[in-house]
């Protein structure tokens, strides 16, 4: 029988955490990015700075709870719908 100990490898932390900026996820980051310069620059709509601002602060508070939870809606936003028969 073979001693499975032998086998073992370190984890690193690195490869278990997500990658942010900012705090929070880069897709998330660059939705909120791609919003403000729309509405900022291309609608000339200034008064959308504080529901990003607002957005960037939840989007934080979920990601210190969960790391993924940004990336899982994300991902079920834009995942394509079946229609089963």
């Amino acid at each position: 029988m073979t001693d499975i100990r032998r086998f073992a490898q370190p984890v690193r932390r690195a490869l278990l955490e997500r990658e942010m900026l900012a705090g929070i996820p880069q897709a998330g980051l660059l939705l909120l990015v791609f919003l403000a310069v729309i509405f900022m620059y291309g609608l000339q709509l200034y008064f959308t700075i504080v529901p990003i601002i607002a957005l960037y602060v939840i989007m934080r508070q979920l990601t210190k709870k969960g790391p993924w939870f940004i990336y899982i809606v994300l991902d079920n936003i834009m995942q394509r719908d079946k229609l089963i028969p």
